[in-house]
């Protein structure tokens, strides 16, 4: 089994050949890190510069999905390790703030205004309905306006069922948002009760239920690797969440860090009992007809499922608010963080923080792990790799194939991912990343 392999972490580390050996990345699991560890860096104005140029050579950009950003919460949950402010819901002077600085950014983003709008805009944080209602629509007429809304965009907010009321919905559907996606976690009253979740597993279902029969379409979040959590639970999540009418997942996985509480024995274990679970879940969504559709999502289709899967379409990304990540083209970026991002925004200056563009040969090794991502691979662009890179790709496919990692379609000329494949997609993602340095190299 993959997940025992025994290789020193320095052999793991370490790359000479790609002919040498695949073994190394699997000693132990590697997440998937965003790509700025490739490609050439750039700063935030000459970013700015290449996004206001790819339309300018487009004259249309490419299809594309806004990603908005709003970083307040009520309080930061135990769990979480995104970028978040606990803000009081009535600090007016913060939420209005964020408002007049955003708004800006939209305005003078240069996808702007373009005639093309989005496929999807995804509000995610924090809390996105926490600045409130009056500013979260002011908010998304702002984008409206400046990008434009087509019918088949669709509008997605990322919440918990605390923050939804039945006005709150109401308003939502007046303003055009057909999904949400819920922070459900666990349905475990404990469990929620500890991770600071204020309504009980059966309200949160109840709510749920209301939702669908609304018209919304649903996602979930849930997590494994809660401390004191048991097989049983998890089973029971899954089972209560699909009764009531859910059909697309988002799992997470919570890891603690070795550390002063945590021997690196521990570390291990934990590991492998997150994994245990992991294999539940894929059984699950088998079971129910659920497909993979993006790493660590679920649902019935990769078509019908346009949250956060921009990455599986091979489109752009625009990114608003601090700390967002976006794509346009060969370029990766990501905002700056508060309160440099007001700062160069008052000043007439890229919000961007830090970006990489591709060259040829990135951008084919970027193709494949998108499919890898999308859990869905294709002769086409295995093809596109080899000929840039000789014949290192089709060995590593072997290596992948031989292990269980990557499963042939009937026709032979697609590759799905096995749930053990979809657990090493970071260590996949890897070995990739270091056979094109190798052949950049020599």
């Amino acid at each position: 089994m993959v997940l025992n392999m025994a290789i020193s972490k320095s052999d793991s580390m370490s790359f000479v050949s790609p002919t040498q050996t695949y073994e190394f990345p699997f000693d132990q699991r590697i997440e998937s890190h965003p790509w700025f560890e490739v490609g050439d860096a750039i700063d935030g104005e000459a970013a700015k510069k290449y996004l206001a140029l790819e339309r300018q050579s487009k004259g249309l950009p490419h299809p594309y999905c806004i990603y908005v950003h709003v970083p307040f919460c009520e309080s930061i949950c135990r769990f979480c390790a995104l970028y978040t402010r606990g803000v009081r819901v009535n600090d007016d002077a913060v939420f209005d703030q964020y408002i007049d600085f955003v708004k800006q950014s939209i305005v003078n983003h240069p996808n702007a205004n373009t005639g093309l709008g989005p496929t999807t805009v995804h509000f995610g944080g924090g809390t996105p309905l926490h600045i409130g209602l009056e500013r979260f629509a002011v908010l998304t007429q702002t984008l409206k306006k400046a990008f434009g809304s087509p019918q088949s965009c669709e509008w997605a907010l990322e919440t918990t069922t605390s923050s939804l009321s039945h006005a709150t919905l109401e308003v939502l559907r007046g303003l055009g948002f057909q999904r949400i996606h819920l922070g459900i976690q666990t349905l475990n009253d404990r469990l929620r009760k500890y991770y600071g979740r204020h309504e009980s597993g059966e309200a949160a279902i109840d709510k749920l239920r209301f939702f669908l029969e609304q018209g919304f379409l649903c996602s979930v979040d849930l997590i494994i690797g809660f401390q004191d959590s048991t097989e049983e639970m998890l089973r029971n999540d899954l089972q209560r969440l699909y009764e009531v009418g859910i059909r697309m997942f988002s799992i997470c996985e919570l890891r603690q860090r070795i550390g002063k509480s945590l021997t690196a024995k521990q570390h291990e274990e934990q590991s492998q009992r997150n994994y245990h679970l992991w294999r539940i879940i894929w059984q699950f969504m088998q079971s129910k007809g659920l497909v993979p559709i993006h790493l660590g999502q679920f649902a019935n289709s990769q078509k019908s499922n346009l949250y956060y899967t921009h990455p599986a379409r091979s489109e752009d990304c625009v990114a608003i608010g601090p700390y967002a990540h976006g794509s346009s083209g060969r370029l990766y970026y990501s905002n700056k963080l508060l309160p440099d991002y007001y700062a160069a925004i008052q000043a007439g200056n890229s919000p961007i923080e830090k970006a990489v563009l591709y060259d040829d040969c990135l951008e084919a090794v970027l193709d494949l792990e998108r499919e890898l991502l999308a859990h869905q691979v294709s002769l086409k662009t295995l093809n596109k790799v080899t000929n840039v890179f000789s014949c290192s790709f089709p060995d590593l496919l072997l290596f992948w194939e031989t292990r269980g990692l990557l499963l042939p379609e009937g026709d032979a000329s697609s590759w799905t991912i096995s749930a053990e494949g979809s657990w090493f997609i970071g260590n996949m993602i890897m070995q990739l990343r270091k056979i094109a340095e190798y052949h950049e190299n020599v």
